[in-house]
């Protein structure tokens, strides 16, 4: 399987790697592109910014999507960009390919300040993604130490995060929200003979109904 990570220092530093290290331990191959300091507005927009624009970053990720063909897009963002143009920006992203998207982060920040942001950003990226989203903060918990910038998880910090999204892509979708299996899944587990059993029962009423009005 082809996996595609793109995202900010979050993607381009240890999560990333690691994220990269295991699907590639499994026998899968990776590609990840990232700029530093530029969210997900900065990689959908023109508008210069942070010098985010000057990047190219829409054009890189479409040319990301043709030439690679990923089977699976995984997203790996902190807290760079934030306010009404994350939904789009994400939905964007999501809808330029056919490939299943996922996205993880912002972790956790010993910042109140930042960690305010971030479970703002957290929540738009749990409703865009539904069940592709991947919960960074059971992998960042602030035991693990930051950088100067109290941002990033430097050197092996990140591993416990990117590994959890490798292990979380292969492994499908979680449940829906209300705790239920998706359709698909609820089918899988119904065993064969149900369906048989069913049909017979069918078969059986429509005989007796045939019987009756003769």
């Amino acid at each position: 399987m082809k996996i595609l990570i793109v995202g900010d220092s979050q993607a381009q530093g240890s999560p990333g790697l690691y994220a990269e290290r295991k699907f590639q331990a499994l026998g899968h191959t990776v590609r990840r592109i990232s700029q530093q300091t530029c969210g997900p507005i900065d990689w959908t927009s023109d508008s210069a910014h942070r010098g985010c624009a000057t990047s190219g970053l829409w054009s890189r990720y479409q040319d990301a999507l043709r030439s690679f063909a990923p089977d699976v897009v995984v997203l790996i963002y902190g807290s760079n960009d934030s306010g009404p143009g994350l939904d789009d920006a994400l939905s964007r992203m999501k809808n330029a390919t056919s490939a299943p998207v996922w996205m993880s982060g912002p972790p956790q920040y010993p910042v109140a300040e930042r960690q305010a942001l971030g479970e703002r950003i957290k929540a738009v990226n749990q409703r865009v993604f539904g069940s592709r989203w991947i919960d960074a903060y059971p992998h960042t918990p602030l035991s693990i130490p930051r950088d100067s910038l109290n941002a990033h998880l430097p050197g092996e910090g990140g591993r416990p995060w990117g590994e959890a999204i490798a292990e979380s892509v292969l492994r499908g979708p979680s449940p829906s929200p209300s705790g239920e299996p998706s359709a698909r899944a609820a089918g899988a587990s119904v065993p064969a003979w149900v369906y048989g059993a069913g049909a017979a029962l069918a078969t059986l009423g429509l005989v007796v109904m045939w019987r009756r009005r003769r």
